[in-house]
């Protein structure tokens, strides 16, 4: 449950599944709005000290990005997405809360299953190539 309120940033808690406008840093250390979809709060983490930072994917509108890790959410589910979006589940990011501005709401249970299955998949390749260079 999220409270909205700057002063209680830190004591937000994001739940899985849960979309959010963010500033975030580009490459170049610039702060850039973004749409993004959670999967990781550290609050809700007993075994991790901080509660600062949620770890996200990326969510945009552009359809340059579709392949194999990424989803689109125009499944019928989500009426509170304005325009049709897709996630990217290979760009993962680590988002400090206080730079979140807007909750946008949370997506169906399926949908988001459908997310962490492609999002697996790309951690599943990831653990591969690294296993490759050990």
């Amino acid at each position: 449950m999220s409270l909205n309120r700057k002063d209680d940033i830190m004591d937000n808690i994001y739940r899985p599944g849960t979309m959010v406008c963010a500033r975030y840093k580009t490459f170049d250390g610039k702060l850039q709005p973004g749409v993004f979809l959670i999967l990781y709060d550290e609050a809700l983490d007993s075994h991790h000290q901080f509660k600062e930072n949620v770890t996200a994917l990326k969510c945009t509108t552009s359809d340059a990005i579709i392949g194999n890790y990424t989803v689109t959410l125009n499944d019928g589910n989500n009426e509170f997405l304005e325009r049709d979006t897709i996630v990217a589940c290979s760009k993962v990011h680590t988002i400090d809360k206080r730079q979140i501005f807007r909750e946008l709401g949370t997506i169906h249970p399926i949908t988001y299953r459908s997310v962490y299955k492609v999002y697996k998949r790309f951690v599943n390749e990831v653990e591969r190539e690294m296993e490759d260079y050990l």
